[in-house]
C-alpha cells in the first residue's frame, strides 16, 4: 500500500515569495514545494504526515507575519482510485 503525504494550498505574498521558499527549504523534508500561479503566489505543498505539528506552526508564523495570505489543505491531487 502506497503512503500519500498530505497536500495544501498557499496563497505567498508576492515581495515575500524568496523568502517563503528560503525558509520552507531551510527545513529538510518538512515539505515539498512548487509554484502554480506567479501571479497570484499559489503554491502546492506536499507535506509527511510525521511533518504535519512543524508544517502547520512554520505556516501559522508566516500568516502572522504577513508572509502567507492563507493556506488549506486540500484533496492529494496525485492519489487516485484504481478502476
Amino acid at each position: 500500500m502506497q503512503k500519500y503525504s498530505r497536500y495544501f494550498h498557499a496563497y505567498v505574498k508576492r515581495s515575500e515569495t524568496w523568502f517563503f521558499v528560503a525558509t520552507l527549504r531551510s527545513f529538510e523534508y518538512m515539505a515539498f514545494d512548487r509554484t502554480l500561479d506567479k501571479t497570484s503566489g499559489l503554491f502546492e505543498l506536499f507535506v509527511p504526515d510525521e511533518y504535519m505539528e512543524i508544517f502547520t506552526d512554520f505556516m501559522d508564523y508566516h500568516v502572522r507575519n504577513g508572509v502567507v495570505q492563507s493556506y488549506e489543505e486540500k484533496p492529494n491531487r496525485l492519489r487516485y482510485e484504481s478502476v
